[in-house]
């Protein structure tokens, strides 16, 4: 797998024509992820709104912006589950496997309404517009520099979300504050509470009830 380093340096090296429209995919687990042009690409050309309200579910490609380590500079990801190609670059017109990391699809680039040419410095300038306008999200605990590091604030699609984590135990019967179940339940002003606070009550108890069986 590449590193992220030699990832962003093949998105920079959009000069030549051949490459405007080039979608590089990185395998990471059970998904892809496009970095930066190839991002953009996916993001705004081939699941624009106007392709995403055709597909079943309509939910937006998450965008992520995240800032790399000991440096001001931030790149931009996008990631999908392996089997949703088909989904995010419905237009795909050829598809190349670098290896079986890396998968390269060329996509077809709209032409300008106005009758003018596409050029490369009006599309880097389409990019940088795009990357600028997205929040940016701080990893938490994580490496920038390896894009095997989910550097999302969420879990990838398809990943298991991370189980909470407890932060106090449920008090017994016979050691809970008022003096047990009996005690919180007399003392409780059922008929003084909203619905949403006696529902909210009986689920502390239902856990209290849960850690003595």
């Amino acid at each position: 797998m590449a590193k992220l380093v030699d990832i962003l340096q093949v998105e920079k090296d959009r000069q030549e024509e051949a490459t405007w429209a080039v979608v590089h995919l990185y395998k990471t687990g059970s998904f892809y992820s496009a970095y930066e042009w190839s991002a953009w690409l996916i993001a705004v050309i081939t699941f624009n709104d106007e392709v995403r309200m055709r597909t079943k579910d309509r939910k937006p490609l998450t965008v992520t912006r995240i800032k790399m380590a000991n440096s001001e500079e931030t790149f931009c990801r996008v990631g999908f589950p392996l089997k949703s190609v088909e989904k995010y670059i419905p237009t795909r017109l050829s598809y190349d496997a670098e290896d079986d990391k890396h998968i390269v699809i060329s996509v077809e680039l709209p032409k300008p309404t106005d009758g003018t040419e596409v050029t490369h410095d009006r599309l880097a300038e389409a990019v940088r517009k795009w990357k600028e306008a997205q929040p940016i999200k701080q990893p938490k605990d994580k490496k920038d520099g390896d894009p095997n590091e989910d550097t999302d604030r969420q879990p990838e699609p398809g990943q298991p979300k991370p189980k909470p984590t407890k932060t106090a135990t449920p008090q017994p019967a016979t050691t809970a504050t008022g003096g047990g179940l009996i005690a919180q339940i007399m003392a409780y002003p059922l008929t003084n509470s909203t619905p949403m606070e006696n529902f909210a009550f009986i689920e502390r108890l239902k856990q209290q009830i849960a850690a003595i069986l």
